[in-house]
């Protein structure tokens, strides 16, 4: 992990503009919990894509939520290294995301 300083540019509740050292480009921070929320949210219209049958939005929805997902994942192994509490209740290792639109 490097230590060098970040620059924060903008904060606004729940979110902060970033530039990290050596980046051209400022990045967006999220908290952990607006993070989850999202996920579920994505989740949550995956599911309702699977159910009308409509594929295409599936599969934009499944990437989405694998993106999603994968940041999480990095973050609940992150806090967990740091011996920091999850701000949210269920991880989303009990709610996985796969391609289960033919079943």
């Amino acid at each position: 992990m490097q230590s060098d300083n970040l620059k924060i540019l903008s904060q606004i509740p729940n979110s902060g503009i970033v530039q990290l050292p050596g980046r051209k480009f400022p990045g967006v921070v999220i908290q952990g919990d607006t993070l989850s929320n999202l996920f579920d949210g994505v989740r949550c219209v995956l599911q309702e894509a699977k159910r009308l049958q409509n594929e295409e939005l599936f599969y934009e929805m499944l990437m989405l939520a694998e993106q999603l997902q994968g940041q999480l994942l990095h973050y609940e192994e992150t806090l967990a290294k740091q011996g920091i509490e999850l701000p949210y209740t269920i991880s989303v290792r009990e709610k996985l995301v796969k391609d289960d639109f033919a079943s």
